[in-house]
């Protein structure tokens, strides 16, 4: 055995001879005292811990913990000492005790299992147990319920009966023997049930599992599981030391919502720490009478400040203003207007209205008209004029035919055209025309003035008391300019007069517009220095209000820098504590290798040895303070790589064997079709060591293989140290039959067969009863097998065993085989062309064997038997 800093290796070697190993081995170390002397060096709460584990040989307490966790604040000067020094350790070295043995009685009331029928039992033996069934038959379902209990490492899901209409629960009852105490046990799908957990179960599964992977160990001894304790007692006292940094770290006082962000004492509270100066913070801290009247009066200050009386009155005036602009707008039109040159205007087209009628009458009144020419008339004839225009622009006008009824014109009518012409182009039409232009443009000058914001205004003071002084201005301009408006809408003439009462009361309304506008620029300004001082005395109030808080929350300040100071203390201090783990972890390697890998590294080899497995080197592997085994072939190459399927199963059992023997076997030990893959020897040498395994321990095999049952079962024949149960189908899967062997027809079974046929043929005839003999055939010729088996060659060789028994060699009687021998191979070949299993002649299809032949043959053979026996 050689060491690295790694891995501990031993090689295995098997001879020619069976098997010779050699292993190198040391003085025992007492994990106890290794531990006591790792703690001592260690400080108190360590040393609190180990001494807990080692008292009770159980994980650390809740309370324990909590007082080392106490005791470490206190050694690490986080909290005041209180608590009582840790004296040094001292321990003496004891043996492990043994749990009392286990042995399982009965299995039974299986439901909800595969499809396993509810009213099968199986009662193991406390030797050897073997349940044999062919593939399919159900015995897989009851391995898979041990396979549970046991937590093994094959063990998958179990499953009910897929092809039910319910999902029915799984449940079994367990009776077995704890020491002397018969027990049982209402299994419902439960997985890792103690004490079914200490049982080693092996199965095809498990190959690669023993073979490839590095596997710790299902035994952990007492002494070595302290390791695990302690490493998980100081794990606990990591968790509490992060359960009070995240304590620390969210502690939620409501602090920074106390000050307002944008003061200069809102990011110092913002970034309290383990670092904050609170001597320098607290300097700035405010309080006293003085304090609060100074707090007062600038509120006070700040409060008038906000007022803004100011803006209200710039807001007023801005409105008397639009009225004012409104009313000096209209008045500088008012006073623009031409009202002279507008009502000349009114005159003039009024005469030439009159001139333009007499010219009308004149012109046309030898015109024989159905009525006097005035607008209707005027209108037609311009239409008239335009059509004409019309048909002349695309070269359609005739000027001999009429417009409108397409008749020739007449002399008289001539002249009527003549006249309409003239009509048209008569120079009073034109002087109408360039008169309404210019009237037109006097009344767009009138009627596009806006009075809005006067007319609101006039209505809102009409009937109050408390009138602008400028109010009768505006009212007089306003009253003008709808006399004015309303005399150029109905087209009368402007009185002069009116026009010249707007100049006084226009005057003063610009200068009451002046006025307001000198008014709102000095009151804006006063608004911009109002700003800025509301401004600056609001930035002084915060300041003192903050400092003011501070005083008033300084409890909490303290409070959290304390915290923070107490978490980064422990962050540091939690820093050594992985290295703690790492420690024990190390401690546990040097203690497995002693107690584990050497002990293991034994078993290996005389299971090596037993069953002759291949070459290879056995690896040990200490990881997390667990001790591992791994196996290599020729350097570092995986066995799976290397061996056959076969080597590999020998392999895997030789390294199942040694776990289960390590801590000395109290359970059963299950096999789950172990010889799968193997040949006829090592068949041979695995039922011979399981039948060893059996004669003091509880072994239960489940096999399909009838080779390897009949083998175990020829193994344990003296002893008697067995119990044999055939699984089947019949009826449903899982039925469990007690026997003695594997299903091998008896003479006295065949010879029921036998006469039950002769006795259903005789009762009937025709077809049926040719079908019922030719049946009873089948029964002759196993009978003949089974009689040459049995009683003439005395069991020397049998079907499904693999040895010839010498022992009953000399039983046999030589003297009535030349007599016996020909006449039971004559009705043997009878019966052969009789069945079904074997082809006929077509000569010899038509031939049906009769019930009196079958008869004779039957008590011939019969009396062949009685004469065999009556010699012996």
């Amino acid at each position: 055995m050689t060491k690295s800093d790694d891995s501990t290796t031993t090689d295995v070697v098997s001879s020619a001879d069976g098997g010779n190993t050699e292993t190198k081995a040391t003085a025992l170390l007492d994990p106890r005292a290794l531990l006591a002397d790792w703690a001592n060096e260690s400080d108190e709460w360590v040393r609190l811990l180990v001494a807990e584990v080692l008292a009770s040989g159980r994980p650390a307490g809740d309370s324990t913990v909590e007082t080392a966790y106490t005791l470490f604040r206190q050694e690490k000067a986080l909290d005041e000492r209180t608590l009582p020094v840790v004296s040094p350790l001292s321990v003496e070295a004891r043996q492990d005790e043994a749990a009392p043995p286990l042995t399982l009685t009965r299995l039974s009331n299986v439901r909800g299992v595969n499809a396993l029928v509810p009213d099968s039992a199986i009662e193991p033996h406390e030797g050897l147990t073997v349940l044999y069934g062919e593939n399919g038959t159900g015995k897989t379902g009851y391995s898979r319920i041990l396979k549970a209990l046991a937590n093994s490492r094959t063990a998958d899901t179990i499953l009910g009966n897929i092809d039910a209409d319910a999902v029915e629960g799984q449940s079994a009852s367990l009776d077995y023997m704890l020491g002397d105490q018969a027990q049982s046990f209402a299994w419902n799908g439960d997985r890792g049930v103690s004490p079914f957990t200490r049982m080693s179960i092996f199965d095809s599964p498990a190959v690669t599992t023993h073979v490839d992977e590095d596997l710790d160990y299902v035994y952990v001894p007492t002494a070595l599981a302290l390791f695990k304790h302690v490493t998980a007692a100081i794990q606990a006292v990591t968790s509490r030391v992060d359960a009070a940094l995240s304590a620390l770290g969210s502690e939620n006082s409501g602090l920074l919502t106390r000050f307002q962000r944008g003061s200069e004492l809102y990011p110092q509270i913002e970034a309290l720490g383990a670092s904050t100066d609170l001597a320098s913070l607290k300097a700035s801290a405010k309080s006293g009478k003085v304090v609060d009247a100074e707090l007062e009066s600038l509120t006070e200050g700040v409060a008038a400040l906000r007022s803004n009386t100011i803006g209200a009155q710039v807001t007023a005036l801005k409105s008397e203003q639009r009225v004012l602009t409104q009313a000096s707008a209209i008045g500088n039109i008012l006073l623009v207007f031409d009202a002279t040159a507008y009502n000349e205007g009114i005159a003039r087209r009024a005469q030439l209205g009159k001139d333009y009628e007499t010219f009308r009458k004149e012109l046309f009144a030898a015109a024989d008209l159905p009525a006097e020419p005035e607008g209707t008339w005027s209108k037609f004839i311009e239409a008239g004029e335009s059509y004409r225009q019309h048909l002349v622009e695309v070269g359609a006008h005739d000027e001999e035919r009429c417009l409108y009824c397409r008749q020739p014109v007449l002399d008289s009518a001539r002249e009527l055209i003549a006249r309409y012409s003239t009509y048209l182009e008569d120079k009073i039409s034109a002087d109408i025309g360039v008169t309404d232009a210019s009237l037109s443009e006097f009344r767009h000058q009138i009627m596009d003035i806006s009075n809005s914001d006067i007319v609101a205004f006039v209505e809102q003071y009409e009937d109050d008391d408390q009138r602008p002084a400028f109010y009768a201005d505006v009212a007089l301009v306003d009253e003008t300019r709808n006399t004015v408006t309303a005399a150029v809408a109905a087209g009368e003439p402007v009185g002069l007069g009116d026009l010249d009462a707007v100049t006084v009361p226009k005057a003063a309304v610009d200068s009451a517009l002046a006025a307001i506008r000198t008014k709102i620029e000095e009151f804006e300004a006063q608004q911009l220095n109002r700003t800025a001082s509301l401004a600056e005395k609001q930035a002084e109030l915060l300041e003192l209000k903050e400092k003011v808080e501070l005083g008033k929350s300084w409890t909490l300040i303290e409070a959290r820098v304390k915290s923070a100071k107490e978490a980064d203390r422990l962050r540091t201090l939690k820093r050594p504590l992985p290295g703690l783990v790492r420690a024990v972890t190390e401690l546990s390697k040097t203690a497995s290798n002693e107690l584990i890998n050497q002990s293991f590294d034994a078993l290996f080899l005389e299971e090596c040895e037993a069953l002759r497995t291949p070459a290879m080197k056995l690896q040990f592997v200490g990881r997390d303070g667990r001790a591992h085994r791994r196996k290599v072939v020729t350097g570092k190459h995986k066995p799976s790589k290397v061996l056959s399927e076969g080597e590999q199963k020998v392999l895997a059992l030789a390294d199942f064997l040694a776990e289960a023997r390590l801590a000395g076997i109290s359970a059963p030990v299950i096999f789950d079709d172990p010889v799968s893959s193997l040949d006829h020897r090592r068949i041979d040498e695995v039922a011979e060591r399981i039948v060893r395994l059996s004669e003091h321990n509880q072994v239960i095999v489940f096999t399909h293989d009838i080779l390897f049952a009949t083998t175990l079962l020829n193994l344990v024949e003296k002893s008697r140290r067995c119990a044999y149960f055939q699984i089947t189908d019949e009826n449903g899967k899982g039925r469990v039959t007690r026997g003695t062997a594997p299903r091998i027809d008896s003479l006295n079974a065949i010879k029921g067969r036998i006469n039950n046929s002769i006795q259903a043929a005789r009762a009937q005839d025709g077809e049926v009863r040719d079908a019922l003999v030719r049946s009873t055939y089948n029964h002759i010729r196993s009978w003949c097998e089974v009689f040459t088996e049995e009683e003439l060659l005395k069991g020397v060789t049998r079907r499904y065993q693999a040895n010839v028994q010498m022992s009953t060699l000399s039983s046999i009687d030589l003297d009535k085989l030349g007599e016996i021998i020909p006449k039971v191979s004559e009705i043997f070949d009878i019966a052969c062309r009789y069945i079904d299993g074997h082809s006929q002649a077509l000569v010899t299809l038509s031939v049906s064997p009769t019930l009196t032949g079958l008869e004779a043959h039957w008590s011939q053979l019969e009396g062949l038997k009685r004469s065999h026996d009556a010699k012996r």
